[in-house]
């Protein structure tokens, strides 16, 4: 049972979801993948549908528990034949994967990654790579036939060794060769790509016109808007990146930083010591379902910092942030707010937060406020009556991931805060002829040209277009 949901999309009617539910009290009800109408179909605008989804349905409704997505419990099957929604007449598609299922119970265990007590269930779950439909990368033809034993022995740790005796001519000769290895690893790669399950990644691009340019070294080491003596650098590119998202978020010309990272982590990183810096005894606020990653920066700047309780939903719970901070009025407020939590992809309601701080007389000069929108903060400025989150309100940074809603081979992603606090942390480089601003020194240029182009062929239409 596979959805072909795009990611971007399903992330987008998250959010909308939770407009929704805020604003007219219902809920939204996604169809089983296995129903035919669950191909284009979500439930949820319309009461009649509602009522008839649930029309069969017992006055209690019980669900098995899940804690993990990525392990099925023992008793699925059990719960599944007592579920109120379960038919006495089996469908044709169960049918078909009952007569499959122990089609790759015994795949090599270096395909499944998963023990070999644990049943594969990688071919019955999940949403389809793009890849599969785009065929960026030659795995068109549906699932990809796992590798063969003799296949997977030469991905094997003993195989891919590299001998550290050039004498050794012995050693050597009992390695196979790198084109029979990489050959290998190519299939390894289409098989996983072939079925994309869990991670919010945007896999529908294609790059061919930039495979030219990676044969060179491009590093964009320093301040992605002072000329360093490297002259191989994308930094135009960087810069242009950097300039569409100051504009989609609202920011006025000459007022705003920013670079491309490595990653969502590091654009937190990077945002948190933008804070620290600024309050150099501010206490950091986040939530208990924020990202590991904000909690890992204020270790590593040894800040003080309160994981605040949730919402069922997964928003910050405002009240106990509310009580937190009125404990330490004495104390600057750092606050890391949520535009998409990892699992539940809950969005912290900004508005609400800086009526707190207003209604606790914080002046702005005593807080801080980082966005982690590594998520959404890409999609809302496309979704219907979401949020507005931007630098027209007193938020000092944000960080968001490029490979994840853009699409993108090697992780990234772009820090953007308020100039002013850029200050705090440079410093003159000499020998770069340039300024450190950034976390990284050496920093991938590949990634802002990836970037760039993803932004200047999908444009702002394109990219409405993924969301919506």
């Amino acid at each position: 049972m596979r959805s072909i949901l795009h990611p971007a999309s399903r992330a987008a009617s998250a959010i909308r979801s939770r407009v929704s539910s805020a604003q007219r009290g219902i809920f939204s009800v996604l169809p089983s993948s296995s129903s035919p109408q669950s191909k284009s179909t979500v439930f949820g605008s319309n009461d009649s549908q509602m009522t008839s989804a649930f029309a069969n349905a017992s006055t209690t409704l019980t669900l098995p528990r899940r804690f993990k997505a990525t392990m099925p419990l023992p008793e699925d099957e059990d719960s599944a034949a007592s579920s109120p929604f379960a038919s006495n007449t089996a469908s044709p598609l169960a049918s078909r994967e009952h007569e499959h299922e122990h089609e790759h119970e015994h795949e090599p265990h270096l395909d499944n990654n998963t023990s070999d007590t644990i049943k594969d269930y990688t071919s019955k779950a999940g949403t389809p790579s793009p890849w599969a439909v785009f065929d960026a990368w030659g795995a068109g033809e549906g699932i990809v036939d796992p590798l063969s034993p003799a296949e997977e022995a030469l991905l094997s740790p003993e195989m891919v060794r590299i001998p550290t005796d050039d004498d050794a001519s012995d050693e050597w000769a009992a390695l196979p060769n790198e084109t029979d290895i990489l050959q290998s690893y190519d299939k390894l790669l289409k098989r996983k790509s072939s079925v994309h399950f869990g991670y919010p990644y945007n896999l529908m691009y294609n790059h061919e016109e930039l495979y030219e340019f990676m044969k060179y070294s491009i590093n964009n080491l320093g301040d992605p808007f002072i000329t360093s003596n490297y002259g191989v650098h994308s930094r135009q590119f960087e810069c242009s990146v950097i300039d569409f998202f100051a504009k989609l978020w609202k920011m006025e010309e000459g007022e705003y930083w920013g670079y491309v990272t490595t990653c969502g982590t590091e654009g937190n990183l990077h945002g948190i010591l933008l804070a620290r810096e600024c309050h150099p005894d501010g206490i950091l606020y986040s939530s208990r379902e924020t990202h590991y990653s904000v909690f890992k920066a204020a270790r590593y700047y040894r800040m003080d910092a309160k994981a605040i309780p949730t919402l069922p939903m997964g928003e910050i719970d405002y009240d106990a942030l509310a009580s937190e901070i009125a404990k330490n009025r004495d104390r600057p407020v750092i606050i890391n707010v949520n535009i998409g939590t990892t699992v539940k992809g809950a969005v912290d309601n900004l508005d609400r937060i800086l009526r707190i701080l207003k209604t606790l007389g914080i002046p702005r000069e005593r807080y801080h406020i980082h966005c982690d929108g590594a998520l959404f903060a890409m999609m809302m400025p496309f979704v219907d009556w979401a949020p507005e989150v931007s630098f027209k309100k007193p938020i000092d940074s944000i960080a968001v991931s490029g490979h994840k809603m853009l699409g993108c081979p090697m992780p990234c992603g772009i820090a953007l805060s308020r100039k002013e606090h850029v200050k705090k942390v440079e410093q003159r480089i000499d020998y770069l002829n340039s300024v450190d601003t950034t976390i990284m020194g050496s920093r991938n240029g590949q990634a802002a040209l990836y970037l760039w182009y993803s932004l200047r062929k999908k444009g702002v239409a394109g990219i409405k277009r993924d969301v919506v």
